[in-house]
């Protein structure tokens, strides 16, 4: 009896399903032919389809790894270099500022790891995003949080940050943290590091 009322279930299910995908199919055809500019999709080969994306994607792809600081500045050093065509950098000089090269609207995400010191105190963390323009710089984001620390607590924390930002040409990021001489650069894969994605041209 139980196995008659499940194959009885399993059958009506699958009807249902099937009437859904009948339905959202012939919606569909009816919405692509009434749509002005829509077009048949006619079947391309792999290639064509791989140097499509080729020229659609950009090239501001942008993955750094903190390794030192400088008057509470992160120095960043760039883990996909070898993969970049020669002389190619999104670093300045002093590698604590990055030097965006395409005008649009960027992903940012900020993961900086401290190291707190079993020593009974509160330490106040903080992580400071200063956005450049014309080599004026102004605060564009922070974040923080305040630690107690003892014998119970954990003796890593960690503060990070997503941010959304439309960036000219030649707009320079940098990333400030307190207290830097706390901060980890030894984990791994990776402890303190910043990934920028290039989202659109515009907003």
């Amino acid at each position: 009896m139980g196995t008659a009322r499940a194959a009885r279930a399993h059958i009506i299910w699958t009807s249902i399903a099937l009437v859904l995908i009948s339905i959202a199919s012939c919606l569909a055809y009816v919405f692509m032919s009434k749509v002005s500019g829509c077009q048949r999709i006619s079947i391309v080969n792999v290639s064509e389809i791989e140097s499509m994306f080729r020229h659609q994607v950009s090239r501001e792809k942008w993955l750094l790894k903190a390794y030192n600081h400088t008057d509470n500045r992160l120095v960043w050093d760039d883990e996909w270099e070898d993969h970049r065509i020669r002389g190619e950098s999104i670093l300045d000089h002093n590698k604590t500022w990055i030097v965006i090269q395409e005008k649009g609207v960027y992903l940012v995400y900020i993961q900086v790891n401290f190291i707190l010191q079993n020593n009974d105190s509160t330490v106040e963390l903080k992580l400071l995003v200063d956005l450049s323009y014309d080599g004026k710089p102004e605060l564009f984001s922070a974040a923080h949080d305040t630690q107690v620390v003892n014998v119970k607590t954990s003796p890593d924390a960690k503060l990070n940050t997503f941010l959304l930002m439309y960036m000219q040409s030649t707009s320079q990021l940098s990333v400030r943290v307190f207290p830097s001489d706390l901060v980890n650069y030894e984990s791994q894969p990776f402890s303190t590091f910043i990934t920028i994605i290039k989202w659109a041209d515009d907003w």
